[in-house]
């Protein structure tokens, strides 16, 4: 996920067959000046569009009111996740059955929210969550780099240590005794 500065903004992509409920969605979270928004009618118009290398996705469980050969959140879901396995895609769907839940994370959606009267406010947690999962996740990687940097410094102090004892260069008494 890009780093959130002024002037760099979170690209989230929005793909579902409902245009009033795109639009809403849109409108909901455009109160926030991080996101930048497209909008999809299918999920097959989103893979055709994955090379502009979205931050997030929230896609759609069911994505064939408009084409009913259209294929399925999940089947989109699975060939982001093949294509571009670092983008976070988030699930929503008007079916609150826990094993359609269950399902979209097994093929790696971050999390999956139902339709509903509070799905939007419950939109924004998942995105800030995700944002700080990001940050936490790159913090995590400096102090991991950090960790080995030290690592290697502290080797190579007692490599060239051992090299000058063997060369007689320092001696075993410090010198003061």
């Amino acid at each position: 996920m890009a780093d959130q500065t002024p002037g760099n903004k979170m690209k989230v992509f929005i793909v579902d067959d409902d245009e009033m409920q795109t639009n809403m969605l849109q409108d909901h979270l455009s109160k926030f000046s991080m996101f930048d928004f497209a909008s999809f009618p299918t999920g097959e118009a989103c893979l055709d569009k994955l090379n502009d290398n979205p931050d997030v996705i929230i896609l759609d469980y069911y994505l064939d009111s408009r084409d009913k050969e259209a294929l399925d959140g999940i089947d989109i879901l699975k060939e982001i996740k093949k294509q571009k396995p670092k983008t976070e895609v988030i699930m929503l769907s008007g079916q609150d059955k826990i094993d359609v839940a269950i399902n979209t994370m097994k093929w790696g959606a971050f999390d999956y929210v139902v339709k509903g009267d509070t799905a939007f406010h419950r939109l924004e947690n998942v995105i800030y969550n995700l944002i700080r999962k990001r940050k936490l996740t790159k913090s995590l990687s400096l102090y991991k780099t950090l960790f080995v940097l030290s690592a290697a410094a502290f080797t190579i102090m007692i490599i060239v240590v051992i090299f000058l004892y063997w060369k007689g260069m320092i001696q075993d008494s410090p010198g003061w005794l």
